[in-house]
């Protein structure tokens, strides 16, 4: 089945840190599993590069804006390489090719676009405006900083007109939210709070003249979050002269959001009441992941915690820092600090991973040269660990996920040491043991691409015969 998998795109005000990486990697993970089982999967990401927040940031680095933007860009597009993403479009919302499908989107939804005056309070960094119920003293509950009295003409969008068919469509599971607390969070603010038309332009001046101007009229741009949020139809094509793979992979495929617990009300409620609007398919999936912590507080520039990705990548491989993120609870906030780092890649990776695949090789150079792979005496515990990896696979329990992997190791290991198959190499056991393994390399293989890759090229099979090599395996991690 065709596969659309996005992340959220990240907004390019500032270098691109730990919690972008986190997104990029468990995304990129899924999309690697998906694709072992036979789906043709499109992975789109790509950068936010419109919006006052950015325009104030060059500007008070006193950068050029379009500089700023492309410098920006390319240290979030770097992270495809640095750690294996395996992107099939990084697309750019200052690009031509998505201000042509905004454009689209927006004569699409023109029949519920509006002028309007808006007055109230707006939080920059949120790049969204509040209404004064929901702040204490004026103050943003995110950001916790002061938000700014702003009174302007505006474009609006009938937001209110989709409210109900938007509530509809997530109670019967035609929009899925995981976790189920964001679901029922989403479905309280539907249900109880007295939600407005959505603003979607700003004064171009005060946007410092950058961004997507209103079409036929430039004396204002469009709202960053309704010309963001149409970059998962504009990566696929949408608004351009070819878009087969918008046909192929939004209309007629499935559609996964990874998205951080921050932004749900916009892809949960704005985002499909715009497309109910476009009359446009709505997606079907959206994952929402929590926070990651340091040294158990929020991640500031200003305490000076912030860790970025090339900090990690100077101590750690990057496949030790796929693996260890992945491992981690995507549905609840959790704490990063390096002493858990380490513990993982000595603990896990290396003396229960590692440790298993360079004690099966010492007992295969020991063993006969050719034996029959047919006798597998762990084969029911298998294909349990297999059952119960996938499930947790398609709930986006990654961290459980991982742990029915390394319980596999485990029970081989366990096998190794009952039997002390070192010292008699009976066949059956060996067969079983290599079995095993190529299980576990399978069951990796996201998230370790290419140590299960590297593992999985010495081993010869022909017509169920293992034809035994002498490896001398390099250390595993």
């Amino acid at each position: 089945m065709n596969k659309l998998v996005t992340t959220s795109i990240p907004y390019i005000n500032d270098d691109p840190h730990i919690g972008h990486l986190y997104e990029f990697i468990i995304a990129d993970i899924f999309v690697r599993y998906l694709k072992k089982l036979k789906n043709n999967v499109f992975f789109l990401s790509g950068t936010d590069e419109n919006g006052i927040k950015i325009a104030r940031s060059a500007k008070e680095k006193n950068i050029n804006i379009k500089k700023f933007v492309n410098e920006k860009y390319l240290k979030f597009y770097s992270l495809k390489s640095k750690f294996d993403l395996s992107f099939n479009k990084f697309i750019r919302t200052s690009s031509k090719e998505h201000k042509n499908a905004v454009y689209k989107f927006w004569n699409l939804c023109q029949k519920d676009i509006y002028i309007g005056e808006y007055r109230g309070y707006y939080c920059y960094s949120c790049e969204a405006y509040y209404d004064e119920k929901e702040t204490t003293n004026l103050i943003c509950p995110i950001h916790k900083k002061n938000l700014e009295r702003i009174e302007e003409k505006n474009y609006f969008f009938r937001l209110t007109k989709y409210i109900d068919k938007v509530k509809e469509l997530i109670e019967k599971g035609k929009i899925k939210i995981y976790p189920k607390e964001k679901k029922i969070e989403i479905l309280n603010i539907l249900r109880s709070e007295k939600l407005k038309d959505l603003s979607i332009s700003r004064d171009v001046k005060r946007a410092y003249n950058w961004g997507i101007p209103v079409p036929y009229d430039n004396s204002q741009v469009i709202y960053v979050w309704f010309d963001a949020l149409i970059n998962y139809i504009s990566g696929l094509g949408f608004g351009s002269k070819d878009e087969k793979k918008f046909k192929k992979f939004w209309l007629e495929g499935e559609v996964y959001h990874f998205i951080g617990k921050d932004i749900v009300k916009f892809h949960a409620i704005y985002w499909p009441a715009m497309l109910l609007s476009a009359n446009i398919k709505v997606p079907e999936n959206i994952i929402v992941h929590y926070f990651i912590n340091i040294n158990k507080e929020k991640m500031s520039k200003t305490i000076g915690n912030v860790i970025y990705p090339d900090d990690l990548l100077k101590k750690y491989k990057k496949e030790i820092i796929r693996s260890y993120l992945f491992s981690q609870p995507i549905f609840t906030d959790w704490d990063f600090d390096w002493n858990n780092l380490e513990n993982f890649y000595i603990g896990v990776l290396k003396n229960e991973l590692g440790n298993l695949i360079m004690r099966i090789f010492g007992i295969l150079n020991k063993a006969e040269d050719k034996f029959k792979l047919e006798i597998n005496e762990l084969e029911k515990e298998i294909n349990q660990t297999i059952k119960d990896y996938q499930y947790h696979m398609n709930n986006f329990e990654f961290n459980i996920a991982f742990l029915k992997i390394m319980n596999l190791v485990k029970l081989l290991n366990n096998y190794i040491d009952k039997n002390k198959i070192w010292e008699n190499l009976e066949k059956n056991k060996i067969s079983t043991l290599v079995l095993g393994l190529k299980n576990i390399l399978n069951l990796i293989n996201p998230l370790l691409p290419n140590l299960s890759k590297e593992i999985n090229q010495y081993f010869s099979v022909k017509n169920k015969y293992f034809i035994n090599q002498k490896i001398k395996l390099r250390p595993i991690f």
